[in-house]
């Protein structure tokens, strides 16, 4: 080899290693998070961040152990900048998180909140922004503050001229005023926070309906969705696009395209009748799916034989991730899925597993005997004629805040045996309030999901399941 050539490969050698060494740094800028709380001692706070904003699915960044003199410290790595959230006792809480960068937090004042009350339909949690220590003007939680009241005043002042008036001159002015007090910075992420932000007074005007607004705010400039403020808007412009395009003129023909889950079909129709590109029109089809698997105006299955066929597709890999967490999504704790495990303990403080239950079906009750109503489905379990609690495995489920009711439960005589489970538990099967119920048949999957509580008509749907087994059975047997 010449020297010339060694020359050339030493060099692009350089490059590669230049490169390959940027690109992990980028990735390895740590992000710390700290400070001290002392009425928090002993709590576990963690922080979530979303894989996406379409599938919403939750992934931990970060767990914030808060030791007995209530210091506290993590790191960790973060690629990007970074939205994050987290919920605790009476709040939810958020962040924005850049590379690199220490945060001493301030946590608000301790408001607790029993468990049952947070599980409650009817709970609101205080929505809240983590207070930083010796925030400086030029962080981006700071800016993003500054910025979100100075808008809230605006939009105030100019309320009737843009809501009632329509008038885009109150627009233009609202705008005006926040690009002069926030000139233009070198921060990326907050520049494209503005935008995003300012398109809402331009949305009130005509809903974004216009192909104008489209153009401006999703096509022009490509959409961040991991930045909240464009996230938002996306969902309220294309909130149940599937229904909006079938209730047009042409409609029928969009019907017929999602009825036959004809993805690429969908797709040139979004493209060619309203002139998107294949970055907006797939992320539509994508919220659009999620929008309407649970509204009964279009078929599940096609819906989800389009979402498998995005995963086999040519589509940009984050598109197809994001089909694949919609998928398991859309069909957790659906009718036929395995039922998630999970741990409980007895009042003895033995363990078990819902997977130690076999031969039976298992009737899962979450339930409070602290709650009347809970209580009146429990008596009706004791009306459960003695062959069907023979062929249940009957689960009482209760709150760790009812594991010192023992005493009590003892004397009522109800069926089943109770079992203490922890709020990972309550979430994995989306507990929401109390009581609620599933029924796991012999393999382990989900027969009833929900199941009736027992003054709702559980027996009746047993029997009737039960039956349609035995006959299921008769017919195999005479194949």
């Amino acid at each position: 080899m010449n020297l010339k050539k060694m020359k050339l490969k030493n060099l692009l050698l350089f490059f590669v290693f230049t490169l390959v060494f940027f690109q992990l740094s980028q990735a390895q800028q740590t992000v710390v998070l700290s400070g001290k709380a002392p009425e928090y001692s002993g709590y576990l706070i963690d922080l979530y961040s979303y894989s996406d904003p379409i599938s919403e699915e939750k992934q931990l960044l970060t767990r914030l152990s808060i030791a007995s003199d209530g210091r506290f410290q993590s790191s960790f790595n973060l690629q990007e900048t970074t939205f994050v959230f987290t919920s605790f006792d009476a709040y939810r809480a958020s962040l924005y998180l850049v590379p690199g960068e220490h945060y001493e937090l301030i946590l608000p004042p301790l408001k607790q909140v029993p468990a049952s009350q947070k599980r409650s339909p009817f709970f609101e949690a205080d929505e809240i922004a983590f207070a930083i220590q010796n925030s400086n003007a030029q962080e981006l939680n700071r800016q993003i503050e500054q910025f979100e009241l100075a808008y809230l005043k605006e939009e105030s002042r100019y309320f009737n001229q843009i809501y009632h008036q329509q008038s885009q001159a109150a627009v233009d002015s609202l705008e005006k005023h926040l690009q002069q007090a926030f000139p233009q910075t070198s921060n990326a992420y907050f520049e494209r926070y503005k935008f995003y932000r300012m398109a809402f007074a331009q949305f009130a005007l005509h809903q974004g309906k216009s192909s104008e607004f489209i153009q401006n705010y999703f096509i022009d400039q490509k959409p961040n969705l991991d930045i909240p403020p464009c996230a938002q808007l996306f969902k309220q412009l294309f909130s149940n696009h599937f229904d909006f395009e079938g209730n047009k003129i042409r409609g029928h023909e969009f019907k017929r395209l999602v009825a036959q889950a004809n993805l690429t079909g969908i797709e040139a129709y979004l493209i060619t009748q309203n002139g998107w590109n294949s970055e907006l029109s797939r992320l539509v089809i994508l919220q659009s799916i999620n929008d309407a698997y649970f509204q009964g105006k279009f078929s599940q299955r096609s819906l989800l034989r389009l979402l498998t066929q995005i995963e086999a597709s040519s589509w940009a890999q984050s598109q197809k991730d994001i089909a694949s967490r919609l998928k398991a999504k859309l069909t957790y704790l659906k009718q036929g899925s395995l039922a998630p495990n999970f741990s409980m303990t007895d009042f003895s403080g033995q363990q078990h597993q819902l997977s130690d239950f076999t031969g039976k079906y298992v009737y899962l009750n979450f339930t409070r005997v602290a709650n009347p109503i809970c209580r009146q489905h429990l008596d009706q379990l004791k009306t459960l004629a003695a062959p069907l609690q023979q062929e249940l495995h009957i689960l009482n489920l209760i709150m760790p805040d009812e594991a010192n009711k023992k005493a009590l439960i003892g004397q009522q005589n109800w069926p089943g045996t109770f079992y203490v489970i922890d709020e990972q538990t309550a979430d994995k099967y989306r507990i929401s309030g109390f009581p609620i119920a599933y029924l796991v048949d012999r393999s382990g999957r989900l027969a009833l999901s929900p199941a009736p509580n027992p003054l709702d008509g559980f027996e009746q749907h047993f029997l009737k399941l039960l039956k349609q087994k035995k006959l299921n059975e008769l017919r195999n047997q005479s194949k």
